[in-house]
């Protein structure tokens, strides 16, 4: 592997310019990881380079981040930024609900050559957070007067406003000063099995969180007839790459057949080829969703830009309420949009994806073969987690065994996501990511568990 395909750390983590700049940001700048100078790392970064970063200090990084999965391609992609520059030059922004431009219709024709059944109009928004609320408006709207409850499913992350942020909800610290929830939400249990709820294991538990609804929820919260619909990740990725049971998204399809409820999957996340299909929904065609948001990756991580598809019969409820705002639909975005999905079919990235999967599989799963720290691995295409235990009997979650792999990681010259309130690391490279190169951060990754894991005196599966 060339030198031009390799990490190089140069100094220690952080170095003299990042902890200048960490000073200087704890004195002007305020929120979490910002006004305290403790991020999710602790380099300030210079710039991105397709699979790289690079801090203030000129030490380069493996990205496992990709702006929180928002640059599926990597660092400004040439043909990305391109797409950009011209739609710029041509137009820059402009309220879609005063003026529409040709960049939106072409970008809304191709997301619907290519969006499953039944799937064949598109509303713009701007930010995920946005683009959910406003698919759960409609998704209302269109269920009609006297079903005013929403199902949503603990552990997910839909977004950080008052609305959205309650429809998890994901942890108690994310919710922080948006208590007392709005109300309107049903939680129920997601199908995490690696620590089921129910202390029941798969498949003898006949998916009994699902059951859940039926039973509980239909017998002592609402009745069918009040409830609007399901809003669900199908991959739950903030909660740690939560993995439904192959048959459970299609069970809960039934259920909303049954009783007439519209299916909503926020896709935001887990959209955009990061599962290794373009939707993540398309692993269950059997299944069919009314509403489907994407975001994040859409636009490359160049401009921010969200969407809901939605079925014909969505169109009217949807025009009767306002949604969007000065940014949504932006000409930019959408023009980057049409570019990065003739990047994906033309470089055939999701064949890719499933390369990195597989290797995914195979070295992390080696890790849980060697590691008594590891307690389980769940990778989906290029959505991957590592979770650590402090002993696999109980599966108490191992917090600082966690951050102190994540920070050795850095060190050792790969970035992923890992955070202090959770007890994995969670891997969100590019989907081009060259195989060689994601190989050679999992090598860093073994370094980092093989040296936490000693230093904690674990010993060897």
């Amino acid at each position: 592997m060339t030198s031009e395909l390799r990490p190089s750390v140069k100094t220690p983590i952080p170095g003299p310019e990042s902890e200048r700049l960490n000073k200087r940001g704890r004195d002007i700048l305020m929120g979490i990881g910002l006004s305290d100078g403790e991020s999710l790392v602790p380099f300030v970064s210079r710039y991105r380079d397709g699979w790289f970063l690079e801090d203030v200090d000129g030490n380069r990084f493996i990205d496992w981040v990709s702006g929180w999965a928002a640059a599926p391609l990597g660092g400004n992609h040439p043909e990305l930024v391109e797409a950009a520059h011209q739609a710029m030059r041509e137009y820059g922004t402009e309220c879609l609900s005063a003026i529409k431009t040709w960049h939106q219709m072409e970008f809304a024709e191709k997301l619907v050559e290519i969006a499953p059944e039944p799937l064949k109009r598109v509303l713009y928004d701007t930010t995920g957070s946005e683009v959910v609320e406003n698919a759960v408006r409609v998704m209302r709207e269109a269920a009609g007067p006297g079903r005013p409850f929403v199902i949503t499913f603990l552990g997910s992350f839909h977004g950080g406003n008052y609305g959205t942020g309650a429809m998890g909800p994901h942890q108690p610290h994310y919710a922080h000063a948006i208590e007392p929830f709005m109300s309107g939400w049903i939680n129920v249990p997601f199908p995490t099995c690696y620590r089921c709820p129910f202390r029941l294991e798969y498949p003898g538990c006949d998916i009994a969180c699902l059951s859940y609804i039926d039973e509980m929820i239909l017998k002592y919260k609402a009745t069918p007839e009040s409830i609007a619909g399901v809003a669900v990740e199908f991959v739950q990725g903030e909660n740690g790459v939560q993995i439904p049971p192959p048959e459970w998204p299609k069970r809960l399809f039934d259920l909303c057949k049954k009783y007439g409820w519209i299916l909503y999957n926020d896709g935001v996340q887990e959209g955009v080829g990061r599962t290794g299909t373009f939707f993540a929904i398309e692993h269950w065609p059997e299944v069919e969703v009314e509403l489907l948001s994407l975001g994040k990756g859409t636009s490359g991580g160049l401009i921010p830009i969200c969407y809901t598809l939605g079925a014909d019969r969505m169109s009217d409820p949807a025009s009767r309420i306002y949604t969007g705002g000065t940014f949504a639909g932006s000409p930019v975005g959408c023009a980057v949009g049409v570019k990065l999905i003739e990047v994906m079919e033309r470089d055939r990235v999701l064949d890719n994806v499933l390369e990195l999967e597989r290797i995914a599989k195979e070295r992390f799963g080696a890790l849980k073969e060697r590691y008594e720290i590891v307690g389980d691995v769940r990778v989906i295409g290029a959505y991957m987690c590592v979770e650590f235990v402090e002993d696999r009997d109980s599966k108490e979650p191992a917090r600082q065994i966690a951050q102190e792999i994540g920070e050795r990681m850095v060190e050792l010259g790969v970035v992923s996501i890992y955070e202090p309130a959770f007890s994995y690391i969670r891997p969100t490279p590019a989907l081009n990511m060259p195989p060689e190169l994601f190989a050679l951060g999992c090598d860093l990754v073994e370094q980092a568990v093989d040296e936490v894991s000693r230093t904690h005196a674990k010993g060897i599966a």
